[in-house]
């Protein structure tokens, strides 16, 4: 029998085994999740968050021959269309991300919201662009009926004085809130009246004027002076801005303006050139679409609008070839239509009929009845 030696070497015991390593939570969804809530707050805020801007964004161009309605006087077709422009002007303060995306837009304007409204309210800024609506109906009216040789009776109260510029010839003698009733003795009825008065007369000529407000009446002198600026450059002036005081105009013929919930005076001279080229004999713009602009006087002169890049932006979309606009905004209209439109300045609706004399339309035709002496 064998037994093992005594000093024989044994096997080596095995190494232990590592230990098994702890286990990593995984760290990115949660990093996920909140970058996720962060997004969501981030656009909330954007969304909530309201910013004390206007936006001016281009608006439509409609064509004016189907806002006007006619009766009591032959109407006449037209292939043509004088087209009016609006601006879209946010409502209400936008919130950061409408005012990132107007802010990137070339066609908007961003304005802050004090400019814009000039201490009033928004409410009763849009209650001032309806009365101007509606007074720029009763011009274009008034003037376009002349044009086509009508008699329109217009009389009023007296002249409201709604602006003194501070450097005018009126500042410290004439104040917001008073009615001119009288120039050198001569009745005032219109608004039109002042400047007929004033402008009767070299620059330089002291006028008396007697006034009313809040129940009293006084007089002041004022000596009038040349315009250093704006649409009555060297001509004589005062420095007011008025309205007439109870306007009322008597016209020979029903017409009737409704362009919808679209306010504000801009529209004014492309309600004229409406008026006569439905009245009149012949295609007023050549039998082409005609972009228009501009205030209307009881005159007949032309007045600037603002949002011109706006209106220009709109006109080129609706396809128009021609643009007519204020004078002196003809650089900006310029500026945004290149090539893609050509732009005329006018300073009336004399300057406007010859424009659209000048682009192949045909002449306005007096067609008011003529009255036996």
């Amino acid at each position: 029998m064998t037994t093992p030696f005594p000093d024989a070497p044994t096997a080596p015991a095995p190494p232990p085994a590592p230990p098994e390593p702890p286990i990593q939570r995984r760290r990115w969804p949660v990093v996920v999740t909140v970058a996720v809530i962060a997004l969501v707050v981030i656009l909330l805020l954007g969304t909530v968050i309201r910013l004390p801007y206007v936006i001016y964004s281009p608006g439509s161009a409609t064509p004016v021959d189907h806002v006007v309605r006619i009766s009591g006087a032959r109407t006449y077709p037209h292939r043509g269309n004088v087209l009016f422009l609006t601006v879209a002007v946010s409502r209400d303060r936008p919130n950061v991300w409408r005012y990132l995306v107007a802010q990137a837009d070339d066609d908007s304007d961003v304005v802050a919201e004090h400019d814009y409204l000039q201490g009033e309210s928004r409410a009763k800024v849009q209650k001032e662009n309806v009365v101007a609506m509606d007074d720029s109906q009763l011009a274009a009216k008034k003037v376009a009926l002349e044009q086509l040789g009508y008699t329109v009776v217009a009389t009023g109260k007296g002249a409201l004085v709604e602006q003194v510029l501070k450097q005018g010839p009126a500042a410290g003698h004439l104040h917001v809130g008073d009615v001119i009733k009288a120039i050198d003795g001569q009745p005032i009825q219109l608004r039109d009246d002042v400047g007929a008065a004033v402008r009767s007369k070299p620059a330089g000529t002291t006028f008396t004027c007697t006034l009313a407000n809040k129940g009293r009446t006084r007089s002041e002198t004022v000596t009038s002076a040349k315009a250093p600026a704006g649409e009555l450059r060297g001509k004589p002036y005062v420095g007011i801005g008025a309205n007439t005081v109870d306007p009322k105009l008597t016209f020979p013929v029903d017409v009737t303006i409704d362009p919808g919930a679209v306010s504000g005076p801009s529209a004014g001279l492309a309600f004229t050139l409406t008026i006569i080229d439905k009245l009149s004999p012949g295609d007023l713009t050549g039998g082409k679409n005609v972009a228009v602009t501009g205030t209307i006087e009881l005159d007949g002169t032309v007045g600037e609008v603002g949002g011109v890049p706006q209106k220009t932006a709109a006109a080129i979309d609706a396809g128009a070839k021609l643009f007519l606009v204020p004078s002196a905004e003809v650089r900006e209209a310029k500026a945004r239509a290149g090539s893609s439109m050509k732009v005329v300045g006018v300073d009336s609706i004399d300057d406007a009929l010859r424009a659209l004399r000048a682009n192949g339309g045909d002449p306005v035709v007096r067609v008011a009845p003529k009255v036996a002496a």
